[in-house]
């Protein structure tokens, strides 16, 4: 059976500020990301329903983290903390999912796989 590599893009807007090596007050950031998904097509020719997903992140996933103080929610509110964040969220219902692209800027993003 062929597989299939799908993603999903969604946004949101959210502050963090940053002690230690970091050193940054709090500021704004409107964050893009990406969810892919990987496996075997299905019989009727797809991996997952795109309409699932994007619902689940609009409604489950954004509501969370959209206007939200990260600080408030991470003990290190990085981008790197976001996407494993958006990743563990997402495996319950979708354990197809491959890979979280989390970006800060259009120039620079981190991506978590999963594990360790």
């Amino acid at each position: 059976m062929k597989k299939i590599y799908l993603t999903q893009c969604s946004d949101f807007t959210a502050c963090h500020g940053h002690g230690g090596q970091l050193a940054e007050e709090s500021h704004s950031h409107h964050f893009s990301y990406q969810v892919t998904f990987f496996g075997p097509i299905n019989e009727e020719g797809f991996l997952i329903d795109f309409r699932a997903v994007q619902d689940f992140l609009k409604n489950k996933i954004n509501p969370f983290l959209d206007g939200a103080d990260l600080n408030q929610i991470f003990t290190h509110p990085t981008t790197e903390m976001i996407a494993i964040w958006i990743f563990e969220q997402i495996l319950p219902l979708f354990p197809q999912i491959y890979s979280v692209r989390v970006a800060e800027e259009a120039d620079r993003w981190v991506e978590y796989k999963g594990g360790n």
